[in-house]
């Protein structure tokens, strides 16, 4: 009997010793499972955030190179979405002018392939009014107005680049469907879903990402069950800061101005056109204003789309009298001119510093302020008929925003 004893204890420790190995080897493989399963969504992430990254320099170059492609319509525009999954933009308008749209992402319009991301779904994206190709919007400059607002996970407004802190384009990657998307593949497109962005929108984008103006898009998370959207964005500086980098920007911006004031030297032989198109300042030697439009101008078809995107950063001071009572004094030669008149062209806003401008508001953009620097924007505003400035407009540095006042004399 007491020889048996030994031989218990043994097959139950044995028991006990497989029932833990067991147990253990089932902990490590679910521990095995969570990290396969985190691995697997970091791998997607960054497939979603490749995705993103080429979508959003694929616009830029497409709205920097727009005037290539379309002669006479100037730089800036952005496409408007892919409307029925056919990877090419809408035909025709994308909703009324100034109103953004929102589809999938027209890849076949950027020249990319089709772009999928970490969960094997299209690129969706949204385009604002202020900056969409069809229809146009009356004015395109680097202050145009974004129309999408930005929020992190915690709901903090996430800062686009321009002047209201608002994106001009939005490019989301959906994720995987959460719980009550209902994405079913009709084999309409090379994307999945049916020919319809509008009617396939709930079932890919969360909620809140929608379209309502104004639209605010929430940045998600691949574990969060409330919105797993990943968004790229562009603001209406991306744009500038690209096109001011091309060897042609300044010249392009600087015949926009010269045109200008040839066509506002014919127009002041007009006796009407002060009383008419300017105000007579405090003081009672100039008038002031902002530059007509380009019909007002007389200004030539092919010129006029260029004139009116950018006749809103220029400000006029013409002597009442037609007499050359302005005196403008050139920056880089430090001559001075007497003129009849003096054309002022404020240059990009100031983006930072105490003197930092901004061109958002209604008041803002009324506000001489907001455009020209120092002693220009007192003397235009209290009409004292003295400006200085550089001749021409120029880039000193690509990296930098060209600030500096442009004054042109009208003898």
């Amino acid at each position: 009997m007491s020889a048996r004893r030994p031989c218990h204890r043994v097959a139950g420790n044995g028991l006990l010793a497989v029932l833990l190995l067991s147990a253990l080897l089932s902990a490590a493989g679910l521990l095995a499972q969570g990290e396969l399963r985190i691995l697997a969504e970091s791998r997607a992430q960054a497939r979603s955030v490749e995705a993103l990254s080429q979508a959003r320099e694929a616009l830029i170059g497409y709205a920097i190179s727009y005037a290539e492609r379309h002669p006479g319509e100037g730089h800036g525009h952005l496409p408007c979405p892919d409307a029925g999954n056919s990877g090419s933009s809408t035909l025709g308008a994308c909703g009324a002018r100034s109103i953004p749209s929102l589809g999938r992402l027209p890849w076949r319009t950027l020249a990319l392939p089709e772009l999928r991301d970490g969960w094997h779904e299209c690129l969706w994206y949204a385009v604002a009014g202020s900056v969409k190709n069809n229809p146009k919007p009356l004015v395109l400059n680097w202050d145009s107005p974004g129309q999408f607002g930005l929020f992190d996970r915690a709901g903090r407004q996430i800062a686009a680049a321009g002047p209201d802190s608002l994106a001009i384009a939005v490019i989301i990657a959906p994720g995987a469907a959460l719980t009550g998307q209902i994405r079913i593949n009709t084999g309409a497109g090379p994307c999945p879903g049916s020919a319809s962005a509008i009617d396939d929108l709930p079932a890919f984008l969360d909620g809140g990402n929608s379209l309502v103006v104004p639209s605010d898009f929430r940045q998600g998370g691949t574990a969060d069950v409330a919105g797993n959207d990943v968004l790229a964005w562009i603001g209406i500086d991306d744009i500038h800061d690209a096109l001011r980098r091309r060897h042609d920007h300044a010249d392009r911006i600087e015949q926009i101005g010269a045109r200008a004031a040839t066509a506002l030297d014919a127009a002041l032989a007009s006796p009407d056109f002060i009383a008419t198109h300017l105000t007579a300042a405090a003081g009672g030697l100039v008038a002031t204003g902002p530059l007509p439009l380009a019909t007002v101008l007389a200004l030539p078809g092919e010129h006029a789309v260029a004139h009116d995107n950018w006749r809103d950063q220029f400000r006029i001071a013409a002597c009442i009298d037609g007499s050359p009572c302005v005196t403008v004094r050139d920056t880089d030669s430090d001559t001075l001119h007497l003129c009849r008149a003096a054309l002022l062209f404020g240059g990009e806003r100031i983006r930072e510093g105490p003197e930092r401008q901004r061109r958002t508001t209604t008041a803002e953009r009324e506000d001489a302020a907001q455009y020209l620097e120092g002693d220009n924007a007192h003397n235009y505003a209290s009409g004292i008929p003295r400006f200085a400035g550089a001749p021409l407009f120029r880039t000193i540095d690509p990296r930098l925003p060209a600030t500096q006042d442009v004054v042109r004399c009208i003898p």
